[in-house]
């Protein structure tokens, strides 16, 4: 709930729209996420893979009830409609496996990657991490747009050294001439 208030407020930025934008023209085909913050999907993205989960969502703890929240919780800690049993956030907690299908999910659509474009992250959590050298390894180009250096900058074809709003509204200036 503390993380839900913070968060609440927050508006999609430029990059956020930006990224939709190209889902919808189609040169952007899966949005592979490490957010919680559901920005992605209110910016209009349709195609997400969520590794690390939704805070928005919500699942029990002990049957298969999921459920997404159209605001913060009342309860302290809310209760399953179904079962009863406690209800917690749909997100991956650290130490926690990430979501099998989700996980693969991602690796296969990185395997069919012409470009991979890796954007603000530090490339120091794993498995995620993986995915860029995955794509390049089956021939991707990879690009990572990030102010600062990342555990994946020696790795990349191709490095932008700005933040996401700046780059990808460079970029998309560009993509818009064609």
């Amino acid at each position: 709930k503390w993380r839900m208030n913070i968060i609440k407020n927050a508006k999609p930025n430029i990059a956020h729209l930006i990224l939709a934008k190209w889902e919808d023209i189609g040169i952007l085909k899966t949005l592979i996420t490490q957010n919680v913050d559901n920005l992605h999907r209110i910016a209009g993205s349709k195609n997400i893979l969520e590794l690390h989960g939704n805070i928005w969502r919500v699942k029990c703890s002990r049957c298969d009830y999921r459920s997404l929240l159209n605001d913060i919780p009342s309860e302290d800690i809310p209760k399953c409609p179904k079962c009863g049993s406690n209800l917690r956030p749909d997100v991956v907690w650290f130490g926690e496996p990430l979501d099998q299908y989700i996980l693969s999910k991602a690796f296969e659509e990185a395997s069919k990657s012409d470009v991979f474009l890796v954007v603000g992250t530090s490339g120091v959590v794993y498995p995620a991490a993986y995915l860029p050298i995955h794509a390049k390894k089956l021939g991707a180009i990879t690009i990572e747009v990030n102010p600062y250096e990342s555990s994946l900058s020696s790795i990349m074809d191709i490095v932008i050294r700005l933040k996401a709003t700046e780059a990808l509204h460079m970029i998309d200036r560009l993509v818009s001439r064609r």
